[in-house]
């Protein structure tokens, strides 16, 4: 680094940061708790966060540091990039169970991180890098996706034989329907996978972690003696991946929200009865009204079917969207509210008790909580608060 880079690095520590229209708050204390609900449980498990995809668009450096207060063995991701990402942060060791291109194998330092195998040709890779490395194999049980199937598994377990430079240490599947409220599919896949266990048992691997289970069937768990691991995906950071009307949701009832999104009223306008508003003339006043403009929507990641469909807070007052949204603006009424230029308006609550939650969020924008979640903007700053 020359000298001019580093009196600028030196010069921006001391900048006093600038401050932001909108900001996301992560929980710390929600973090923790997730993670000590789901080791309560299973206290003799080991317990694999995962922070793939930034950590569910939290910030994988943020969650990083944030568990550096538990006893972990592995934090999971899904490239070789947010692993050095956590490298930076928190010594813990790396599980990547995203797809590695084979031509970069050779690239990578395995001294602290373990690689998920999906198919031969990336093992054959591996035993041609001379490097020790420690695997995890990913056994097809069912969901047909990326994975080991069983008929190549002696071909599988030869190779590793063969090359003392690999180590099996991890075996594991994935299910797909352990969130739903009928489990006899993942009871299936789950026996599968057990066959699959013993056959790799009986050419004398003895694998140190076996693990099948996310967020969802930790609460369901029925092969409790089998395993000794779970990889706690969703769980991590919001309230409960259970369906309500589930059995088992009752376990995970006291699982925390870690994120909150505020933005900040920055112009306030007077509209005139029949006056109109916005792109397309959706809305016409009434009466004559007080409208308020916010800086965030489908840039920030909010979607254009939440116009006329959704509230903001502020404080403990819902106030309504009237009309259709723009890329970075929203406006909404706030003719019946005592507010001012530059107070903070929640855009969404990490309490279960308010309509602008996740789960809403979600359900109006007729998608999932998790592409809620993992579309949130790069540019919107994130911060950990207590």
């Amino acid at each position: 680094m020359s000298i001019f880079w580093k009196i600028l690095s030196l010069k921006h520590k001391f900048e006093k940061p600038f401050q932001t229209l909108n900001n996301i708050y992560i929980s710390k204390n929600a973090i923790l708790n997730n993670f000590d609900i789901f080791q309560s449980m299973y206290p003799n498990y080991e317990i694999f966060p995962v922070l793939k995809s930034n950590a569910y668009w939290h910030w994988i450096k943020e969650i990083a540091t944030i568990l550096k207060q538990r006893k972990i063995t592995y934090i999971v991701v899904d490239s070789y990039f947010e692993a050095l990402k956590i490298q930076e942060i928190n010594d813990t060791k790396v599980l990547l169970i995203g797809y590695t291109l084979i031509e970069n194998l050779k690239y990578i330092n395995f001294k602290n991180i373990s690689l998920v195998v999906y198919d031969i040709e990336t093992l054959k890779e591996l035993t041609k890098i001379w490097k020790k490395v420690n695997i995890h194999i990913k056994i097809d049980s069912w969901m047909h996706r990326q994975w080991i199937y069983v008929e190549e598994l002696p071909k599988l377990l030869g190779l590793i034989k063969s090359n003392k430079n690999i180590n099996l240490e991890w075996v594991c599947s994935h299910l797909a329907d352990a969130d739903w409220i009928d489990d006899s599919y993942s009871l299936q896949q789950e026996e599968t996978f057990k066959k699959w266990i013993e056959i790799i048992k009986s050419y004398w691997f003895s694998p140190k972690y076996i693990h099948l289970s996310n967020s969802a069937w930790s609460a369901k768990l029925f092969w409790k003696n089998y395993c000794n691991s779970i990889r706690l995906w969703i769980g991590l950071y919001w309230v409960n991946p259970l369906d309500e009307t589930d059995k088992n949701y009752v376990k995970l009832s006291h699982l925390e929200l870690a994120l909150s999104f505020n933005s900040t009223l920055i112009l306030k306008k007077s509209l005139k009865k029949w006056e109109k508003v916005s792109y397309n003339w959706t809305f016409t006043a009434k009466d004559d009204m007080t409208i308020w403009i916010i800086p965030v929507w489908y840039y920030e990641w909010l979607s254009r079917k939440l116009s006329n469909n959704f509230e903001f807070y502020y404080k403990d007052s819902p106030l309504k969207i009237l009309w259709r949204i723009c890329m970075n603006l929203i406006v909404i009424d706030l003719t019946w509210v005592d507010i001012n230029v530059w107070d903070k308006i929640e855009i969404i609550s990490n309490s279960q008790d308010k309509s602008n939650n996740i789960y809403n969020l979600a359900e109006k924008s007729e998608t999932i909580t998790y592409e809620c979640l993992t579309r949130l903007s790069e540019s919107v700053r994130r911060e950990v608060v207590k």
